[in-house]
């Protein structure tokens, strides 16, 4: 993504603090989509703006903050943004983040302009949302091993903490997360178990998780998710298979699939489109469009 520099070399007005730069990037999208809904074929467009800014103390510690501009609002309260802090000791993040599980497993490979109900993302009890942010995630990296911890606005009606962990070794990631949450709105607390993989084999990009969660009532639920991406030179084509059917009586958006393909126009325009089906309600999407990053 090209980032516009807006400021750099910044000043600061009290001892202590080191240079510091704004910049400003975004990302835009225009086409057709034929969503889940009975309704027709309609035009789908969004643009939008992010501002990132950092700097850096005398002292070697690393400061920074972005937002993007219609969350504006939002991140007056931790709705919406991100502010960290990092050094030697690790790196300490506040705002609307992913929790510890999800920033270390994550999700397979999605399809679509517009993400087609990223019927490709896992289900995450510990996931900051605007109900349960700003939420804290604790970060420290030695070698290919990285760990996390968060937890959710302690204020929030549903607050969850969360582990993570991840090991980088060549063309393998392996990652496993753990999360738990007193009150998951049924009046019963909830524990979520979920490993995740991937590999690289040339042109080839595997990735696959599985979660298992479990309820105060001995109410256990499992999700699985796969995806494979073929990369030749600007084409890139994509496949997922995902199954939450266990989790439909709580949130899970039972089993679906779906494929798409994306070719790299250059200068940041991609030319995307994308196909997926809900097998559970027997609906299915499509979308096709190009995607700007700027």
């Amino acid at each position: 993504m090209k980032n516009v520099l807006l400021a750099t070399s910044i000043l600061a007005l009290s001892t202590g603090f080191a240079a510091a730069e704004i910049t400003l990037s975004g990302d835009a999208r225009m086409g057709i989509i034929d969503d889940f809904g009975p309704g027709d074929t309609a035009f789908t467009s969004r643009a939008r703006v992010k501002f990132t800014m950092s700097g850096e103390t005398d002292g070697g510690l690393s400061f920074g903050a972005s937002f993007r501009a219609d969350n504006a609002v939002g991140a007056k309260t931790g709705d919406a943004g991100e502010v960290f802090i990092s050094g030697a000791f690790g790196k300490l993040t506040m705002g609307d983040i992913d929790g510890a599980a999800q920033q270390a497993v994550g999700n397979v490979d999605g399809v679509g302009l517009t993400g087609l109900g990223d019927l490709n993302e896992a289900i995450y009890l510990g996931a900051g949302d605007g109900l349960s942010d700003p939420t804290a995630a604790y970060e420290y990296s030695a070698g290919a091993f990285t760990g996390i911890i968060s937890v959710t606005n302690p204020e929030a009606a549903a607050s969850a903490y969360a582990l993570g962990m991840k090991y980088a070794m060549g063309n393998y990631t392996f990652a496993l997360g753990y999360e738990s949450i007193d009150d998951a709105g049924f009046g019963v607390g909830i524990d979520h178990v979920i490993v995740g993989a991937s590999a690289t084999f040339g042109a080839v990009a595997l990735k696959a998780n599985f979660g298992r969660a479990e309820d105060d009532n001995g109410i256990s639920a499992d999700q699985y998710h796969v995806s494979a991406t073929y990369t030749m030179d600007a084409l890139s084509v994509t496949a997922f298979y995902s199954d939450e059917e266990d989790f439909l009586p709580f949130f899970g958006q039972g089993v679906g699939y779906g494929i798409g393909a994306a070719y790299d126009l250059g200068g940041g325009a991609k030319l995307v489109g994308g196909y997926a089906k809900n097998d559970t309600a027997d609906t299915d999407a499509f979308d096709l469009g190009v995607s700007f990053s700027f």
